[in-house]
């Protein structure tokens, strides 16, 4: 079992280099295509998470349906595949051939994920499994840092066509670790169920979530907070490329900050933050980010310094990571144990709805306004719904959960 275990790791970490080393080919591309342009930009990132809404919720109820070993490997291999052409579609006249070969790319990983997941109880015994998922959590979170930034560096080096080159070959490797696996299959399902089933449970997930006053204030906020975080991104990524002159290499840099911090703020919270009220957490979260933008714009556009942007970025991720613990957590305590699945796949339609909206609306209002601006007004935003939360906070001291 530690055999199949370790396969699983390690094909683990082949495909994630393969999707952080895409994340920074499509940057690049972007860069080559329309330099300086966050909407184009936007529209790409969007559709790198449309599927994750689309395609997010229904596939882990196939995935429990179909062998998850021959599913992760025909995954990887059609990636494989998608990515390989990918800069050949990003040409003038084939952005359509482009916008679909990167949302089935994407589609494909919505099946690959939930398949990985479910696969880790076959492979390790119950004792173990707390183990087992605090591994892979770690060294995801780690990971994902790291490669980002080797990613962003080998783009920066190769170029976007031979950099996919060696994004195919992730992708190839870890189906080649996943193919010597052998655990128990998953037996059919007990009962067929339709796709209108399938759906239904979903919707019932949504209605539980905002049937709760808590829940639903919780995953408010945690909408807004996610809405200016992906809309910094976009703006950010063009600042970086306009003030610093590097397409990737700097983003990289502050993308393995802002990882370190997110760890570190999971690390901090979860060891001294669990008994402050949820809504002085929520309330720091905003804060923080709001400083943590503001000090990005000043040492991007005023310094020019990507050290001091490095600490702006560390800064960032450290006050993002507490709100996802809150919100996951008040969900665990609000709300059935057999409901748990369908709410955070409604949870997940929520992220990706704010995602993906808020992505598009800025990079429209990037090219209008300009983006510096724009991201100063993300930070006075963040700001504002910081006090309020401690504001209102002191007149809700006698509520139990504090939200």
């Amino acid at each position: 079992m530690k055999k199949n275990f370790g396969l699983l790791w390690t094909g683990q970490l082949f495909s994630q280099s393969g999707d952080r080393l895409t994340q920074m080919v499509l940057v690049a591309l972007v860069a080559a295509v329309q330099p300086g342009s966050s909407l184009v930009l936007a529209q790409v990132m969007a559709a790198t998470s449309l599927p994750a809404l689309l395609v997010g919720p229904i596939a882990g109820a196939y995935v429990d349906r179909w062998d998850r070993k021959k599913t992760m490997i025909v995954c990887d291999l059609l990636r494989c595949g998608m990515i390989l052409i990918l800069p050949w579609l990003a040409a003038p006249g084939r952005r359509g051939f482009f916008y679909a070969d990167l949302f089935s790319l994407y589609a494909v990983a919505s099946f690959f994920v939930p398949a990985r997941l479910a696969m880790i109880p076959d492979l390790v015994p119950p004792d173990r499994l707390a183990k087992a998922n605090a591994i892979f959590t770690t060294s995801g979170m780690v990971g994902s840092a790291v490669i980002l930034l080797v990613g962003a560096l080998l783009v920066e080096w190769v170029g976007t066509a031979r950099a996919c080159w060696v994004n195919a070959f992730a992708y190839l490797a870890s189906a080649a670790c996943i193919l010597p696996i052998v655990g128990k299959r998953p037996g059919p399902p007990e009962r067929e169920e339709s796709p209108q089933k399938i759906f239904t449970e979903v919707w019932e997930g949504i209605r539980e979530l905002w049937g709760h006053e808590s829940t639903r204030r919780v995953v408010g906020l945690l909408g807004l907070l996610v809405a200016g975080a992906s809309a910094s991104a976009v703006m950010g990524t063009v600042i970086i490329q306009k003030w610093l002159g590097s397409v990737t290499k700097d983003l990289g840099f502050l993308s393995l900050w802002c990882g370190v911090g997110m760890f570190l703020g999971t690390v901090v919270y979860g060891r001294w933050g669990t008994n402050n009220p949820r809504r002085v957490v929520l309330a720091v979260s905003f804060l923080g980010s709001a400083a943590a933008l503001g000090l990005f714009l000043g040492a991007v556009v005023g310094l020019r310094s990507g050290a001091a942007a490095s600490v702006a970025a560390g800064l960032l991720g450290f006050c993002v990571a507490p709100a996802g613990i809150v919100t996951n957590t008040l969900v665990h305590e609000a709300h059935p144990e057999r409901l748990h699945g369908r709410i955070f796949s409604s949870l997940g339609i929520v992220v990706n709805v704010s995602l993906i909206s808020s992505m598009l609306t800025a990079g429209w209002l990037g090219e209008q306004i300009g983006k510096e601006r724009l991201l100063a007004g993300i930070a006075l935003l963040f700001a504002t719904a910081g006090a309020a939360l401690l504001y209102y906070g002191r007149k809700c001291q006698s509520n139990k959960e504090n939200l």
